[in-house]
């Protein structure tokens, strides 16, 4: 019985719950910021929107034991960095308004250029999932048939080593300067963003896959192909699927800088407009968008993971 009551104070009383209260309750508090600035605090009903899913998503969390703390570490920090921003900016407005704008404004934006946010959104994901397909998909292929041949691995694996050093951000705009339009540009951009790594790691997953492995096929009468493509790349489905995250975020870093330099649509350009014009409060929001796009493309790899890959090594 006192195990349980425990459990259940452990439910309702902690960090984060503590804070998404002291969030909320500054909303009955006067706002300085409203009195200073001259277009006034927006409604909170957005951001309270927000923090009300954020709070059930971490309630709904808490009931899976191997996740609650992370849960909760997780969540506090958040509900922390919300508590801080709406008291010290909306209600005391202890930082200058023009560059750390009210999180209501922020989450106002929303509302106010959804259709732009999503134009954008969608024709960002449209080049990001072009690019990372080809580049993914002929990394794989080309890094296994070079991992199969020890001569060809170790003439070309020192030269594709040598290139990847080479961060992508420095060749972004000469890239995006000479190519005839800016959609290949960016989708040429993520492909050498992602194909390097992809390329030697798929050599070493080749070269490095269990012999046992490989002489059970060849004792089968499988052909060369058959094992390349039916036995070793299935083999090493988890760790290429493992490394999709940090591949994601980098490809994503890169094209919301090409973005920034030539383009006329996406959530690199939402947010180089927005700074353009000095409009700090939407190229906040705008990067508060690139983030919850990360976050949940993340989840999406997870899940798709968990379904989709049943063995692990």
């Amino acid at each position: 019985m006192i195990g349980k009551t425990k459990n259940y104070l452990g439910y309702f009383f902690n960090i984060a719950n503590i804070f998404f209260l002291a969030t909320m309750a500054c909303f009955f508090f006067p706002s300085k910021y409203a009195v200073s600035m001259r277009s006034g605090l927006k409604t909170p009903l957005f951001f309270i929107i927000v923090l009300c899913l954020s709070e059930a998503a971490f309630l709904i969390q808490l009931f899976d034991e191997k996740k609650s703390r992370a849960a909760k570490d997780i969540t506090a920090f958040v509900f922390v960095c919300a508590f801080a921003w709406e008291l010290f900016v909306s209600r005391l407005n202890f930082l200058p308004y023009v560059f750390v704008p009210a999180p209501e404004n922020v989450f106002s934006v929303f509302v106010q250029d959804w259709r732009q946010i999503l134009d954008g959104f969608f024709n960002s994901m449209f080049l990001l999932a072009v690019g990372m397909t080809l580049s993914i998909a002929s990394a794989v292929i080309f890094g296994t048939l070079v991992g199969w041949n020890q001569r060809a691995a170790k003439a070309i694996y020192p030269i594709a080593k040598a290139i990847s050093t080479v961060p992508p951000l420095i060749y972004t705009p000469y890239v995006v300067l000479i190519m005839p339009t800016f959609r290949l540009a960016s989708i040429f951009v993520i492909f050498l963003t992602n194909f390097w790594g992809t390329f030697m790691g798929s050599i070493n997953n080749t070269a490095f896959v269990e012999k046992r492995i490989v002489n059970a096929a060849k004792v089968l009468n499988l052909s060369t192909p058959s094992i390349l493509f039916k036995v070793i790349i299935p083999f090493n489905l988890p760790r290429i699927i493992n490394g999709l995250p940090i591949q994601l975020a980098s490809a994503l870093m890169t094209l919301t800088a090409a973005e920034m330099l030539g383009a006329e649509c996406g959530m690199g350009f939402y947010v180089k407009i927005s700074l353009a014009f000095a409009n700090y409060t939407k190229a906040i929001a705008g990067i508060f968008f690139i983030g919850f796009v990360v976050t949940g493309l993340n989840a999406l790899i997870n899940i798709a993971k968990k379904r989709l890959i049943k063995w692990s090594y």
